[in-house]
């Protein structure tokens, strides 16, 4: 019966202290994704035991100590249902044995990753909400046109242009062996 009490406090409260004997605590590791293998593993419970070198302590589990204490004293140990086992080594120290769960009570599902390309959703991105849209064309880089050869070519044609009219002004213009415009 007082296994029992233990046991509902521990997995309620992910705590149990047993003045006297130790503290019993749950331990939880997170569930973890395995998109490989396109599955979720179910997470799991650890419970650890901290042995308590003072008894001055009392909670509403003292008196179900004393009757643990005796019976570790007198049996060597004491199992505690669904949670594990109390120990007495030759030292005189208690220790925990957990009780450990089987995986297949915890089998891990089926999840597969979906990605929806023209779905719009809204986002949190800081303090503000915008949508994945929005942040799509935040971050898509437009390429910027700097070919820009013919911006020279032009240059370089208007200067040809501006030197062939200045030697025309300077020479005349000259057809075989006559002189247009000009001189001599």
């Amino acid at each position: 019966m007082h296994n029992r009490l233990i046991a509902a406090s521990l997995f309620q409260n992910k705590i149990c202290t047993l003045p006297g004997i130790g503290t019993l605590k749950v331990q939880t590791n997170n569930a973890e994704s395995d998109f490989v293998n396109t599955q979720i593993i179910a997470p799991s419970y650890t419970i650890t035991f901290s042995p308590e070198e003072e008894t001055t302590s009392f909670n509403e589990f003292s008196a179900i100590s004393e009757v643990l204490k005796n019976d570790i004293d007198r049996f060597g140990k004491v199992d505690l249902e669904g949670i594990g086992r109390l120990e007495k080594t030759e030292d005189n120290r208690i220790t925990f044995l957990p009780n450990y769960i089987n995986k297949e009570l915890t089998p891990p599902v089926y999840a597969e990753r979906v990605i929806r390309q023209h779905s719009e959703h809204t986002m949190l991105v800081g303090d503000k909400e915008t949508t994945n849209v929005v942040m799509t064309e935040y971050f898509t880089e437009e390429e910027v046109v700097t070919d820009r050869w013919w911006i020279w070519a032009i240059v370089l044609g208007l200067i040809g242009i501006a030197a062939i009219i200045f030697h025309i002004m300077l020479h005349g213009y000259s057809s075989g062996n006559s002189y247009i415009l000009g001189g001599n």
